[in-house]
């Protein structure tokens, strides 16, 4: 019988792990270090570049042209992607302050201040920084041995030889063509920073000569070490409390009253470098709601941000270095007070914002319900609870239109929503004037504001509360009938506000109208579109060859009709389709693509341009190598649609119809209905409501 216990294998795992980390753990002295310098200079990076660093390794990725209008940036950052949505722009300005930090420029020596709207992600861009710093396992990371907040070892150095280390040999004039002199220092690292009062003492009392006087810093042992958050090694965090309690020592150390009791004040000893700004060093240091801090304990980032130093307060220390990417995070009502207090001035001026808005696109927004029930949450136990199709997306849409402005432009939120989602293409884009709009005008008009909390984003309903109502009805529909329907999501979102704070009536009232008006732009409107359009979908399964044809034919009709129509630079010499029999030009057939255009709807002179935009952004989209066609551009695709079932609506009544006998036809049509719902993911419950309500809708 075999007594190997069935977790051995765990065991040994785990076991194996600690051998490789002990293995990883290296010890020498700083002769050596300064050796490893001169091989690879960027083990001696400071913390904003080794964050730069463990961005860069988990992927950078292209964002498609077609999104960066939207996104406002060009790159998306893997370490994020996966946790964040609809902040890529927030996740660009963020990076570009980590490379200000690692060359050392102005703006890297501010602190990092994430500002947005409860829930918008602010807390989880710094664990995900936190998170990776722990794990961090590329360089090896070496500090001064038994240094009680881990310093560089480099301060060791003594000062008339850090102007001589910045150089590199190519600069020297006494390296030949690059080569090292053995008289000369040269690693190309410019060196800030001073030994802390413990390591001084050290190295003037265990390693300075008796007899002569000379410091043997270069002998000074150095060890690697790894980040840690639960021992605060080179992460940490700090929450404000009341103006009572708080301290400064809980930022930059405090007494040690053993010592100081026996000793005096100005033993080395005498004051433990204990504050989270000492465990931070050579890393992260987070500030929960930061600027709720009192006045005097935020003093103290003005010189950690600017000069890299902190003074541990009522000791006779000098200032002590640190090296520390300084990272606060607030909310918009905590910001605003603070950033109205003309007194703060000093603090504002070394502050580096970041706005870290709620998601504008119902694709990202669906991402995170998505992430947070099915993978995070403890509800991925809940399996006999199906969600169905378009009900997250229903929830998004609502969250999405509760964060848009209205437009100067009059257009509603629900086609801006649209816009800023991808869905609708600039034909459908007109303002009063029946101009076209500029989608990239219609992006900075919703970021106009000079009020930051009114800005498109930076207000509305947060995923936290959204989720709340799914969460809630996830549990409640899993002791019924086990379904999530974009109709639980309705009632569900209705009745959440009953059970939140932080919502004013008069924003409660709005909320509650787009989730129950039957007017057009609201949440009902768009839910019967979605309804109408997804049981016409599964109709015409059947007919998808069809459906593609009269596209195709479309754009032809469209195509003859411009050659027919366009105005001829003189000379210019264009094939034109003829007939075959009589060899005149073909005739757009008219009559067919009003049959198509009516359905948008769109009047005769709108259908005129239209006809020559969707030309236009099929060679925009060939040119991209992207597909054009019923299924990737909506608004024809949709007409095309709405055409077919125009066409065919009296045989979907009928099969829909449960007052009238069946055919075998019916029955057949029925069954491939229910066959082509389950196939996009419908189970029989969401199916029943969905094809209950596309009766009703289609019968008003």
């Amino acid at each position: 019988m075999d007594n190997k216990n069935q977790f051995d294998d765990v065991f040994e795992s785990d076991a194996e792990k600690k051998r490789e980390k002990v293995k990883a753990h290296k010890e020498t002295n700083f002769k050596e270090y300064l050796e490893m310098l001169q091989e690879d200079p960027s083990l001696a990076q400071n913390s904003s570049a080794r964050i730069l660093e463990i961005i860069a390794t988990a992927g950078i990725e292209d964002i498609p042209d077609y999104e960066r209008w939207t996104a406002g940036v060009d790159k998306r950052y893997k370490l994020f992607s996966s946790k964040l949505f609809g902040v890529e722009k927030s996740i660009s300005e963020l990076i570009n302050y980590f490379k200000a930090g690692a060359f050392g420029l102005s703006t890297g020596r501010q602190i990092l201040l994430l500002v947005g709207p409860t829930g918008s992600g602010k807390s989880t861009c710094v664990s995900i920084l936190k998170n990776s710093l722990k794990d961090y396992v590329g360089k090896p990371v070496f500090m001064i041995k038994g240094c009680p907040m881990q310093e560089e070892p480099l301060h060791l150095l003594p000062h008339y030889l850090r102007d001589e280390v910045a150089k590199r040999p190519e600069d020297c004039d006494e390296c030949s063509h690059g080569k090292r002199n053995t008289k000369h220092l040269h690693l190309g690292i410019k060196v800030e920073g001073d030994l802390c009062p413990q390591c001084r003492y050290k190295l003037l009392t265990n390693y300075k000569n008796k007899d002569d006087g000379v410091i043997r810093w270069w002998s000074v042992p150095v060890e690697t070490f790894t980040f840690s958050i639960q021992q605060s090694r080179g992460i940490a965090s700090f929450e404000p409390s009341d103006e009572k309690s708080s301290d400064v020592t809980e930022l930059v150390g405090r007494e040690n009253i053993a010592v100081t009791s026996t000793k005096g004040p100005d033993d080395p000893f005498a004051y433990s470098l204990s504050g989270e700004l000492e465990k931070a060093n050579r890393g992260i240091f987070e500030g929960r709601e930061l600027i709720k801090a009192d006045e005097k304990l935020l003093w103290v980032f003005i010189s950690a941000a600017e000069e890299r130093e902190i003074k541990v307060q009522g000791s006779s220390f000098p200032h002590i270095s640190i090296d520390v990417s300084l990272i606060g995070h607030t909310n918009l009502t905590e910001f605003k007070k603070f950033a109205s207090r003309q007194e703060n001035e000093a603090l504002h001026d070394r502050i580096y914002v970041v706005s870290f808005p709620y998601p504008l696109k119902v694709k990202r927004e669906v991402e995170i319900y998505k992430k947070l029930i099915e993978v995070d949450s403890s509800l991925v136990r809940l399996r006999k609870c199906h969600i169905a199709p378009d009900a997250l997306e229903i929830a998004a849409i609502f969250a999405v239109m509760t964060r848009l402005i209205e437009s100067k432009t009059e257009m509603d939120l629900l086609t801006k929503l649209k816009v800023y989602n991808g869905d609708v293409a600039l034909t459908e884009l007109r303002d009063k004037e029946k101009h076209p709009i500029d989608i990239r005008e219609l992006i900075a008009e919703g970021q106009e504001n000079p009020d930051f909390s009114k800005r498109e984003g930076m207000f509305g309903v947060s995923s936290r509360d959204v989720l709340a109502a799914l969460n809630t009805a996830v549990v409640e529909q899993s002791s019924k009938s086990g379904c999530l329907t974009p109709l639980t999501v309705i009632r569900a979102l209705r009745d959440v506000f009953d059970h939140r704070m932080g919502y004013v009536p008069e924003d409660i009232e709005r909320f509650k109208v787009l989730l129950s008006s039957d007017e057009e732009n609201s949440v009902m409107s768009e839910y019967k579109d979605l309804v109408i359009t997804s049981v016409s979908k599964a109709f015409l399964k059947a007919y998808s060859d069809l459906k593609h044809e009269l596209f195709r034919k479309y754009v032809e009709e469209a195509e003859r009709w411009r050659d027919k129509n366009r105005t001829y630079i003189r000379g210019q010499m264009l094939e034109v389709e003829r007939d075959p029999v009589t060899g005149k030009p073909k005739e757009a057939d008219e009559k067919f693509l009003r049959s198509i255009e009516e359905q948008i709807p769109l009047a005769d002179k709108e259908a005129e341009v239209f006809r020559g935009e969707i030309l236009e952004l099929r060679s925009m989209l060939m040119d991209r190598k992207q597909l054009f066609n019923c299924d990737t551009y909506r608004p024809l695709g949709k007409a095309v649609e709405e055409k077919l079932l125009a066409d065919s609506r009296s045989s979907l009544t009928l099969v829909l119809a449960t007052d009238r006998p069946k055919g075998q036809e019916e029955k057949k049509r029925i069954d491939d209905l229910y066959g082509a719902l389950k196939e996009t993911g419908h189970c029989n419950v969401c199916i029943r409501e969905k094809v209950e309500k596309a009766r009703e809708f289609l019968s008003e």
